[in-house]
């Protein structure tokens, strides 16, 4: 019973935690988002997600929000994202090992190949990532237990998210963080 509450913190809890705040926070900063609560914050949500699936009136977004939004935004959208993102990395993984050691065999078929099996990997992961329920559930024996921690972590990262940018923190942190950036890329451009 321990060892299936823990598995499902750290499969479910904690990184929809993570994911949720980071999120929410970056789209508060950016100005996607307001609300003075968080249910006023949760229809900014499902707002902003409906208005990225039309094309003519569609936001520009970086490439993780955009994908959370078009997959629906709030936790839905929030479950595929991270889905997508577990079952995209391993494939990117192999598809950069695979060109590294395909830059010095100098094969134009296999370059190809690995490209089209890239492609075809992550249309497959989209429809799995779009269709998570199912994903998820198959493999575990508590699924609502993983659910509903989920959603824990997911309520928690909303709420911390929208704490920190009525304290203020989120537009400090990032301000320090667009300072570190700069200085870093500053001592790369002299070296």
């Amino acid at each position: 019973m321990i060892g299936e509450m823990l598995q499902a913190l750290l499969r479910g809890g904690v990184p929809m935690l993570a994911l949720s705040f980071g999120m929410v926070s970056w789209a508060l900063y950016r100005g996607w988002l307001s609300g003075d609560s968080v249910s006023e914050l949760q229809e900014s949500i499902s707002a902003l997600g409906k208005n990225q699936k039309d094309k003519k009136s569609r936001r520009q977004m970086n490439p993780a929000m955009d994908k959370w939004f078009r997959f629906g935004g709030g936790f839905y959208g929030l479950v595929a994202l991270y889905t997508w993102l577990l079952l995209e990395w391993p494939d990117v993984t192999t598809f950069i090992s695979g060109m590294s050691e395909l830059l010095f065999s100098f094969d134009a078929g296999a370059v190809l190949k690995l490209v089209l099996q890239l492609v075809i990997d992550s249309f497959i992961n989209f429809g799995l990532a779009i269709a998570w329920p199912a994903y998820w559930l198959q493999d575990n024996r508590n699924p609502w237990e993983l659910l509903f921690v989920a959603y824990g972590g997911y309520w928690l990262g909303i709420n911390a998210a929208q704490y920190a940018w009525q304290q203020g923190w989120t537009t400090s942190a990032i301000a320090r963080l667009q300072q570190r950036w700069q200085s870093i890329t500053a001592n790369s451009d002299t070296e």
